[in-house]
């Protein structure tokens, strides 16, 4: 495996080594290219640095990854990092090893030759890796717990990053049971910091992740949930007369832009990707009930812009990481508020004008609502835990419901949801809101705009 570049000026750095502010930006731009940190990014680095556990709660686009990446490259021996997704995790390998940065994955998907490789590498006393990608399934075996285990002996562990943090909580949008099992992580290593890092959280699910994870005395970070440069709308089915054409003149008069349309069902994909087509629109379909083949086809076109439109299931989820998304569209009542900001969070990761456009529906509602109750009621013996968590999925539908019907900023909506207090400074005028400027197809209505319902 390819040894880590040197740093300039500097080692490695230590174990729990300090590093002040510029030579962290030093590192950043030899590596990466940008000449300063955004967000709390260096506030998170810092953290781990010290030894502290984190908890670090950033919009989508917002830049987690490099809040363990940047450790990775100034502290001695491996950073691990625990994520949901092997699509990810190949997908940030790659990258980093196009900077010169050695990573690996381990998972079901490689040879042995190649997992051997990475084994015998961990095991050498002084590996070259930098950072290890692995699931959380892999972490809670016992044969990789003892790999953790002669890691840490030897002083060579230098951090746990775990990425996609929310999905340990069962009051998460997104619960997955094999996250539970990493939880024991604290008590194996006490003195190695943990890193939590998520996008959508609301505060009884931050709450629940440092409490499952055992963080000690963490640093909490909190990035302004406010996506400023996503325009967000809500149309309303029932006033439409046909509202694939509605989508298809959407996208039309946006240009040639990369966009994301989800829709509950595999069928209104399927029938949606069609009409685009028809209309000269380059889409595809991409939902569960395609083989992996074709989903994985799906996706490299999309990332390699040879297709305009995904339409999608949620199963196109975590991981998609495209920076120039420039429009999300919901077909369908999404579940919860956390589910929206993910998706619709998808768009504008570069920062640039983007859109958001939910179309909703009385149907659509009180179809959402039936799914909701009858999942409820298919509990044979509901606890007072799962009677709870039953009437907080409803809850959150409501605030999705609340966003699409209220005549109040969207935008401040979407950010209290969070527990964060909305101000006046991006609440314009509704006739701001709904004429955005024409001075090129993607002038949604500048970095302040929210759509509101004119009355």
């Amino acid at each position: 495996m390819k040894k880590a570049l040197p740093l300039k000026g500097g080692s490695a750095g230590l174990r729990h080594g300090t590093k002040s502010p510029k030579e962290l930006e030093s590192v950043l731009k030899q590596y990466f290219g940008y000449s300063e940190f955004r967000g709390r990014q260096l506030e998170a680095i810092e953290a781990v640095l010290s030894g502290r556990d984190c908890f670090c709660l950033m919009p989508t686009g917002g830049g987690k990854s490099m809040c363990y990446q940047i450790p990775a490259l100034v502290k001695t021996g491996v950073v691990l990092v625990i994520s949901p997704l092997i699509a990810l995790m190949e997908n940030q390998v790659s990258s980093l090893k196009s900077k010169g940065i050695p990573a690996e994955f381990l998972s079901s998907t490689q040879t042995t030759a190649n997992k051997n490789k990475i084994h015998e590498d961990l095991d050498s006393g002084n590996p070259s890796l930098k950072l290890l990608y692995v699931t959380p399934e892999l972490v809670a075996t016992s044969g990789f717990k003892a790999k953790l285990t002669k890691l840490h002996n030897r002083g060579l562990l230098g951090l746990v990053a775990i990425d996609e943090a929310h999905c340990i909580s069962t009051w998460g949008h997104d619960f997955r049971p094999s996250y539970r099992k990493i939880s024991s992580l604290r008590k194996q290593f006490p003195d190695i910091p943990i890193l939590a890092l998520t996008a959508t959280a609301v505060p009884k699910v931050q709450k629940d992740v440092i409490s499952s994870l055992s963080l000690q005395n963490p640093v909490i970070l909190k990035a302004s949930f406010n996506r400023p440069n996503i325009f967000y709308e809500v149309r309303y089915k029932d006033l439409l007369d046909d509202v694939y054409s509605d989508i298809s003149n959407l996208l039309k008069s946006s240009g040639n832009v990369c966009s994301i349309i989800y829709c509950l069902e595999r069928a209104a994909c399927d029938d949606l990707t069609m009409h685009l087509a028809q209309q000269g629109i380059s889409s595809a379909a991409y939902h569960a009930g395609l083989n992996s083949k074709v989903r994985t086809t799906v996706l490299d076109d999309w990332l390699s812009s040879r297709t305009q439109v995904v339409v999608a299931t949620v199963a196109f989820g975590m991981g998609i990481d495209r920076q120039d998304v420039r429009i999300v569209c919901h077909f369908n009542l999404p579940k919860s508020m956390e589910s929206f900001y993910q998706e619709s969070g998808r768009a504008g990761r570069d920062q640039q004008p983007s859109r958001s456009v939910l179309y909703y529906g009385l149907e659509d509602r009180r179809r959402m609502e039936f799914i909701l109750r009858n999942s409820s009621s298919r509990k044979q013996q509901p606890s007072s835990s799962s009677t709870e968590l039953s009437e907080k999925t409803l809850a959150d539908f409501s605030q999705i419901v609340d966003y699409c019907e209220s005549s109040s900023c969207r935008r401040k909506k979407i950010i209290e949801s969070f527990g964060e207090k909305g101000t006046t400074n991006f609440m314009p005028t509704h006739v701001r809101c709904l004429q955005a400027p024409k001075s090129s197809v993607l002038a949604f209505g500048g970095p302040s705009a929210c759509a509101q319902l004119s009355l």
